[in-house]
């Protein structure tokens, strides 16, 4: 193709002006020959190139926006409309073994502020009054008599936590207040009668010892394993059940979502998603057991007064043997869980009760020397080590005598020969002082830790595994720094003896107590106590399983101890037989009379003998002889749980 090329330059002189006196102007062209130059069409097609690129970026930039990300992009748009707001979940129901309701969820009116109408918040996420809310905070102050200082404390707290939700300003309003406001709404437009869930206690006063309570989340709990989903401000379960299945029956927060204007102001309503339906916790209590056990406890106490001494307080446990399900369990003094539960200055009285401690579980965290009723321990101890069997023959006399130190027995003029089961029936002191020298003095250098070692397998001297929290772990004395800085002396063979009829030293809950007779009546097997039993979800049972904790291998000759507890409860000179002559169901237990004065009433046994279905442990503070308080109380309680009237 033929390519024109440009004339070649001539120089032209041209006057300085035309004529008519126009001076010349400059002028420019372009060769027309250059539009059809490769570089013309070079440049174009360049052009062109950078133009088709930037509008197909454009094209899919726009495609992926709608396209591949829409859905992000929406929900972005969306949460800039909106703002989350966290609200308290409906917490999960607890009832009892034959799914009697004991803690429920019901609606509870409250009042609640407008933050955003009565004030707005600093650039450090403060709250502040305007000058017409602090007018409106005062108004309701004196409708409600609540200080203002108050209110607003309420109000900055609650906006702090959750800027959106509202702000809980009076929380157990009366009947006529909650209408006044209902009714003059226009008088109150930044208040509103609103509903707040809580718990309810259809019982009543019922529970107090395992069910627990709820507060607020504090900083301590959000730092342990135990809440490590838990969120500032949440209401999680303090003690009780209510805090060892926390994970179980707390639904955390519900996000709601309220709308939102530009300037971050609310511009609708709160919307609330659906929540489902959270699990129920079934206990393995029987209500009606439970309510008899509490009433038997006053009734044991009645019965101390009645010769003569002066209880300060008792407990009893009842427990499945094979399985560590907690059947019943009361103690007193008490509290009234329901009023606990929503009156807070009732709950801060309970406090500051030191001298009768409601608040203490004395079924659990009740510490105290278990008398003879430890004597089946220091049996087992000596029958599996052994060192005596079932017919090995000790004295039984009015005192025994160790180097310048004088044991006596309670019937001073006692003077035979025993094997272990007549021992056991008639309580003998002396019997099981020479068995706790006889321990000691067949391994001088392990200082009697034989009976030490039994004690510690069947769960006495540690915390009892399970979910009773706040179960304490007792102490089970024994050789060593620790007893010599606690006491300040040595620990000798007389401390050995002392041990052997539960005195000195040690301290015993009735639940441990309970989980060690179990171990003994199962066949060694130290089980969990418990209280859960199974969750229901959906109206499908799914039940809890509790491993034991361990398996002893009791000696061959354990029946001996059972059958001197039977013997004690059924045959005369038995020490409990006064109180279960003629009683339908055979019973099999061991009394207690812990010293030093005053004495405490201790009474531990299962029913029925042969076939046993629970234990019952019974402890009455400064009651007296074992069978003056503790057992007749333990009594009541059998005849409850085996539906006996009059006998």
């Amino acid at each position: 193709m033929a390519i024109s090329r440009p004339e070649p330059r001539r120089r032209l002189k041209l006057p300085r002006n035309l004529p008519g006196s126009r001076g010349l102007q400059p002028y420019s062209r372009a060769d027309a020959p250059y539009f059809r130059s490769p570089g013309f069409y070079v440049r174009i097609g360049g052009l062109a190139i950078v133009v088709v690129a930037g509008l197909s970026l454009l094209v899919l930039r726009a495609w992926s926006i709608q396209v591949l990300h829409g859905k992000q992009y929406a929900r972005a748009a969306h949460t800039q409309a909106f703002r989350t707001v966290d609200l308290f979940g409906t917490r999960g129901a607890i009832v009892d073994a034959n799914k009697h309701l004991l803690v429920g969820t019901t609606g509870h009116p409250v009042i609640d502020a407008d933050a955003a109408s009565l004030g707005s918040r600093d650039a450090h996420g403060r709250w502040h009054p305007s000058p017409a809310g602090a007018r409106e905070l005062q108004r309701l102050s004196r409708l409600t008599g609540t200080p203002t200082s108050l209110l607003l404390g309420r109000l900055r707290s609650s906006v702090l936590h959750s800027p959106f939700a509202p702000a809980v300003v009076i929380q157990n309003p009366s009947t006529a207040l909650t209408n006044y406001v209902q009714e003059r709404s226009q008088k109150f437009p930044a208040f509103k009668v609103g509903v707040e869930d809580v718990r309810n206690y259809p019982q009543g006063a019922f529970g107090s010892e395992f069910l627990g309570l709820l507060g607020q989340i504090s900083t301590p709990e959000l730092k342990s394993h135990a809440y490590k989903d838990g969120k500032p401000g949440e209401v999680v379960g303090q003690s009780g059940v209510e805090a060892a299945y926390d994970s179980l029956l707390n639904a955390g927060f519900v996000q709601a979502k309220i709308p939102v204007d530009s300037f971050g102001r609310i511009a609708g309503a709160l919307r609330v998603p659906p929540q489902k339906q959270p699990p129920t916790l079934q206990l393995s209590i029987d209500t009606g057991l439970q309510k008899a056990t509490q009433n038997a406890l006053l009734y044991g106490m009645a019965q101390s007064r009645l010769a003569g001494h002066s209880p300060t307080g008792a407990s009893a446990v009842v427990i499945d043997p094979w399985t560590g399900a907690i059947k019943a369990m009361a103690s007193y003094p008490t509290f009234n869980q329901k009023l606990a539960a929503d009156n807070p200055h009732y709950l801060s009285q309970l406090y500051k009760q030191t001298k009768t401690v409601p608040l203490l579980n004395r079924a659990i965290d009740g510490a105290y020397p278990t008398g003879s009723t430890f004597k089946p321990i220091i049996a087992e101890a000596a029958l599996s080590a052994g060192l005596i069997t079932p017919y090995t023959s000790l004295d039984c006399t009015g005192s025994f005598t160790l180097g310048d130190t004088v044991f006596h027995n309670v019937d001073p003029g006692v003077n035979a020969s025993m094997t272990l089961h007549t021992a056991l029936e008639e309580s003998c002191d002396t019997w099981f002082y020479r068995l706790g020298a006889l321990v000691y003095q067949h391994n001088p250098s392990a200082q009697g830790t034989l009976i030490q070692d039994m004690a510690r397998k069947l769960g006495l001297g540690h915390t009892p595994p399970g979910d009773l929290a706040g179960a304490t772990t007792g102490y089970l004395p024994g050789p060593g720094r620790i007893f010599e800085k606690r006491f300040g002396f040595p620990w000798t063979e007389g401390q050995t003896v002392n041990l052997a009829i539960g005195q000195g030293a040690l301290q015993v809950s009735p639940l441990q107590l309970a989980v060690a007779y179990s171990a003994l009546v199962n066949g060694g097997k130290v089980v969990q106590p418990h209280v859960g039993e199974a969750v229901i979800r959906n109206g499908v049972s799914h039940k809890l399983h509790y491993k034991p904790v361990r398996t002893l291998h009791l000696s061959p000759y354990t029946w001996a101890i059972r059958q001197g507890l039977y013997e004690a409860a059924n045959d005369v000179g038995g020490t409990s037989q006064p109180v279960f002559a003629g009683f339908p169901i055979k019973v099999a237990g061991k009394t207690g009379t812990a010293e030093p004065d005053p004495v405490s009433s201790w009474y531990a046994s299962w029913a029925p003998y042969s076939h046993p279905k629970v234990v019952v442990v019974v402890n009455v503070e400064h009651g007296g002889f074992g069978a003056e308080a503790a057992a007749p109380t333990a009594k009541r309680i059998y005849e409850a749980y085996f539906h006996l009237h009059g006998s």
